[in-house]
């Protein structure tokens, strides 16, 4: 009998994700991501092994038949010297004691460079897996150190696969770097004991759901409550890392969040703690300039929750986006209370987002990504 293929993850930060951790703040859609897809491909019979930095937990311990391995700290090693050791070197004794037949990485930055050149030594099979349309724009511009830049764009030229995550992706690699891409949509499952909808009156809550970024655009939400008193708002989200200027910027948001009566801020919620509130929501909505496609879409749209954003993922329903694209942030705001006061409106875009959601929970025919 043939061996299950054996796939290693480096998900760096995915073990609070993972373990259900309430003592980190690291929940970004990456690591969701990458924990849904993990689980889906061991019920599918698949091997899978994580690399996972320090959180404190075993060297080496099983989660949801998911073998999982620790790496250095986040703050191990000496400043300056702590991209070789212990994080370069710590990364390659990981990837030694995985033994898998593929690796696979999300996020641009340095780790990218680090697999695939370890992998071209070692004879094993390299795979990228994109998280934010930025991720294939020159330099990029989200990675900021000139050497992880380097070291990130040569990662994706030695790749064996790149995965992307919509068209437009797709679009910006070919341009930039001259090469494929696999298009493989994001994926969510419900809890299966969830239940739509489980609040005894009508949901009448507009909805965030983020890490507290400036990338993210909080402040467009806050700015949407304050222009909208008679309507209530709920934001879920942490700091992501714990820097002083990524702290002082969640206080700000928090602090102004606070002064606004009509908007309840909860701060950093778990992942399935967060997903029960869009089963509250009437309406999501998405601040940021820039996304991949977001894991909250997902979450509303197999809830019949209608989506207001700023960019375009690529997504298509018969021809038309499922969601409502927003031009600029007075037309967010306009969108905003055109969903929240036309009940056929909301009622048409509810309707979308769960068509466009349900064929992919099926795998039959339904929605496209071009």
């Amino acid at each position: 009998m043939s061996q299950p293929i054996h796939l290693c993850m480096l998900a760096l930060t995915a073990y609070p994700v993972l373990a259900g951790r309430r003592d980190s703040r690291e929940l970004g859609g990456a690591q969701v991501q990458q924990v849904m897809i993990a689980r889906a491909l061991v019920k599918a019979g698949v091997k899978v092994t994580f690399i996972c930095m320090d959180y404190g937990q075993a060297d080496e311990e099983w989660i949801d038949g998911i073998r999982v391995l620790r790496t250095y700290a986040p703050d191990d090693g000496i400043r300056g010297l702590r991209f070789f050791h212990p994080r370069a070197t710590g990364l390659f004794s990981a990837m030694r004691r995985a033994n898998a037949d593929i690796y696979y990485q999300r996020s641009s930055g340095n780790d990218t460079g680090l697999m695939t050149s370890w992998c071209r030594l070692n004879g094993k099979a390299a795979i990228y897996a994109g998280a934010s349309n930025l991720d294939f724009e020159p330099g990029p511009p989200n990675v900021h150190n000139r050497r992880d830049q380097w070291l990130f764009r040569r990662g994706l030229r030695q790749a064996d696969a790149v995965v992307v995550q919509n068209p437009r992706q797709q679009e910006l690699l070919r341009a930039n770097y001259q090469r494929d891409a696999v298009l493989i949509p994001s994926c969510y499952a419900r809890p299966g004991d969830a239940t739509m909808n489980q609040s005894a009156s009508p949901p009448d809550e507009i909805l965030w759901v983020g890490m507290i970024r400036k990338v993210k655009r909080p402040d467009r939400f806050l700015a949407l409550a304050r222009a909208l008193p008679h309507l209530k708002f709920r934001m879920i989200g942490g700091a992501m890392g714990d820097s002083a200027e990524v702290l002082a910027y969640y206080q700000h948001i928090a602090d102004e969040a606070a002064t606004l009566p009509n908007l309840e801020f909860m701060g950093f919620l778990p992942f399935a703690e967060a997903d029960v509130y869009f089963d509250r929501a009437a309406l999501f909505v998405n601040t940021s300039d820039h996304e991949g496609f977001p894991n909250t879409f997902l979450q509303a749209w197999a809830r019949s929750v209608p989506t207001v954003a700023l960019f375009d993922t690529g997504s298509r329903l018969d021809g038309q986006a499922p969601y409502v694209l927003a031009s600029d942030d007075h037309d967010l705001c306009d969108q905003v209370q055109r969903l929240m006061n036309q009940a056929p409106l909301h009622a048409d875009y509810a309707m979308r987002a769960q068509r466009f959601f349900q064929p992919s929970c099926t795998g039959s025919g339904g929605p496209t990504l071009s």
